[in-house]
């Protein structure tokens, strides 16, 4: 598992590097503010389509070979990147990231493998915290080798970084890790084998499933997509909010960006295990959506600069312990051999969200105020905590009608 983890980290911590350079790259290109959204969100809308594919074939093939696949090509695209010179040749360069963008969803899946019921939710969280490790040294990374400022910013030494660390989890996943899942072929291999000897059924296959409708399923889906949407804008107008209302500049965006990746760290690694261990996971849903929402009040209403980067900071906590808690009952409702499929939709619909919230708050918020995406973020995100409660509720009466 610890190796599972470092190939987590080193698959994203590539993109963590690029993403604070992509609004300064617009500015320096001349690019509108709707084109640095699309910039921004070009690589996240293609994933929307490949993730599920990509977990499909992990699902027939294998978890090993098709990462191996993901991470390989991933490490070309950052070298493409790097090398462009316009706009238009970074747009394809994003394109290429999209696709190519699968990895994550399959490392989840490899974790969903591994563990049983009770514990999956700590080691999904563990998981989202090598995400968040990642997105927390990326950005520092990012800030120190593009410049302080737009005389001096150069985007190709940073991406060229990104393709060797790329390279490096490919590495790290051929020697080291396990596969999880074996392809189709082996699978029947192994059961004829297993039956020959007189054995029905193996561990695997031990782990009771939760049989859900698909409205439960929708319903859930919905909740990927409202957390990517916060995710998505929130991290978008970050820059814009920091760079026109405080006069930050480019590094020290990086900084607060690299600041909400150790925040999502914190709540993945240090709270979602404990919180789904004493509070159930719909306790710990619930627990995230409050913390999110009050963090965003401090954000909007703080008294200065870093009384709301504060709140922030807050925000990200509680949506790293719900959003994560999320991917961890997926995995229990899904069925065994869908489950690779089912990360990969969450994955994609999450990413949807982080499509449109930049792609609105760059065409049409920012316009109008720096701190209105979070406003509308702020709402979507009361609709979170409202559904948690509703949730909560539902089960004490459950319980109450049984004792």
């Amino acid at each position: 598992m610890p190796v599972l983890f470092l190939t987590i980290f080193a698959s994203v911590m590539p993109a963590s590097i690029i993403l604070p350079m992509l609004p300064f790259i617009g500015q320096k290109y001349d690019a509108t503010s709707f084109q640095i959204s699309l910039l921004f969100t070009l690589m996240p809308a293609l994933m929307i389509v490949v993730s599920p594919i990509w977990g499909k074939l992990s699902d027939k093939f294998g978890r090993k070979p098709i990462l191996m696949a993901s991470l390989a090509t991933s490490s070309l695209t950052f070298i493409i990147f790097g090398m462009a010179d316009s706009i238009d040749s970074m747009f394809v360069a994003r394109a290429l990231q999209g696709i190519t963008g699968g990895n994550v969803s399959i490392c989840f899946a490899m974790i969903a493998d591994s563990t049983s019921h009770e514990n999956r939710a700590k080691y999904l969280g563990y998981g989202s915290g090598a995400t968040a490790l990642a997105f927390f040294i990326g950005p520092v990374f990012g800030g120190l080798l593009m410049g302080s400022d737009l005389d001096t910013f150069t985007h190709a030494t940073p991406s060229f970084l990104a393709a060797g660390l790329s390279f490096l989890a490919t590495l790290i996943a051929l020697v080291f890790l396990k596969e999880t899942r074996p392809g189709e072929k082996r699978r029947t291999a192994l059961r004829q084998s297993q039956e020959e000897r007189g054995i029905t059924s193996n561990t695997a296959d031990e782990t009771p499933r939760i049989p859900v409708g698909r409205v439960v399923l929708a319903l859930m889906i919905i909740q990927f997509f409202i957390g990517g949407y916060v995710g998505g804008s929130d991290q978008f107008s970050f820059a814009f909010w920091a760079q026109g209302l405080h006069d930050w500049g480019p590094s020290d965006v990086s900084y607060g960006m690299a600041s909400m990746g150790l925040a999502y760290m914190v709540a993945t690694i240090g709270l979602v295990g404990p919180l789904s261990k004493h509070l159930g996971d719909v306790g710990a849903y619930f627990v995230g959506a409050v913390t999110n929402v009050v963090g965003l009040s401090i954000f909007l209403y703080g008294s200065n600069a870093w009384v709301s980067v504060a709140g922030l900071w807050i925000a990200i906590i509680g949506i790293g312990v719900w959003n994560t808690v999320l991917f961890g009952v997926l995995t229990k409702v899904s069925p065994e051999d869908k489950v690779g499929y089912m990360l990969g939709l969450s994955n994609g619909t999450a990413m949807v969200g982080r499509v449109i919230g930049p792609l609105i708050a760059g065409s049409f918020f920012l316009d109008v105020s720096p701190v209105l995406p979070f406003i509308v973020t702020l709402g979507l995100v009361v609709v979170v905590m409202l559904n948690a409660g509703r949730l909560v509720w539902q089960v004490r009466q459950v319980k109450n009608s049984r004792s």
